[in-house]
């Protein structure tokens, strides 16, 4: 007799567990769609900034024909990777002040070329006096004044970047849009000039041959 109950109780639970798991699998709420998992998001990459070159810059240029005089100070903007503009002052033969622009060929490197263009403006010279062919026969004084003048300044050269200091090389022509800006106020032979001096004068007029170098010294970050 215990045996029969003891199966009977067996055989209840047996048919009773399934019910109930029925039960309660309909009582809880319906499983919602399974979401996607989403890729993870990848940063935008900024645009990388190609020049080597901080945006401004102290020029200090020395030479001869430079739109900034034999020596001069000017600051750089740089208005993209490649390009800035430039204005400063300087001294030579007589003051000059000038603006400018500068193209970079390479300008994500250390060494790059560059081509340029300068509009400079040399102040007035008054009368100072030359001798050509001193203690000799031929010796000729004059007494010379210069105009202001206007020059157009054709450059390239090659600028080396390595840090916040660099040197800039500069090789131009400097094609004067005035008029020859030289008076001669006398001469010791009391005629016109000679050709010697005129070609001497001729050196120190603004405009022709530019030789320069230079330092380029970044500013802020």
């Amino acid at each position: 007799m215990k045996i029969f109950t003891a199966l009977t109780t067996l055989l209840v639970a047996a048919v009773g567990l399934p019910a109930l798991a029925q039960t309660e699998l309909n009582t809880q709420p319906p499983a919602g769609p399974s979401r996607r998992m989403s890729p993870p998001a990848t940063a935008v990459a900024r645009p990388i900034d190609l020049s080597n070159y901080r945006k401004s810059t102290l020029g200090i240029d020395l030479g001869w024909g430079g739109p900034y005089g034999g020596l001069g100070v000017y600051y750089a903007y740089l208005l993209g990777p490649s390009t800035d503009v430039n204005a400063g002052v300087g001294v030579g033969f007589g003051g000059k002040i000038g603006v400018g622009v500068r193209q970079y060929l390479s300008s994500g490197k250390q060494l790059s070329p560059y081509l340029g263009l300068n509009l400079s403006r040399s102040g007035r010279v008054a009368n100072f006096n030359f001798t050509l062919n001193e203690n000799t026969p031929s010796e000729e004084t004059a007494a010379v004044q210069l105009a202001p003048s206007t020059v157009l300044n054709l450059r390239s050269g090659l600028r080396w970047q390595p840090g916040r200091v660099g040197l800039i090389g500069t090789l131009g022509y400097g094609v004067r849009l005035s008029n020859d800006p030289v008076t001669y106020v006398s001469t010791s032979t009391g005629q016109s000039p000679s050709d010697q001096m005129r070609d001497f004068m001729g050196i120190f007029s603004p405009g022709g041959l530019e030789i320069s170098i230079g330092m380029s010294i970044g500013l802020g970050r």
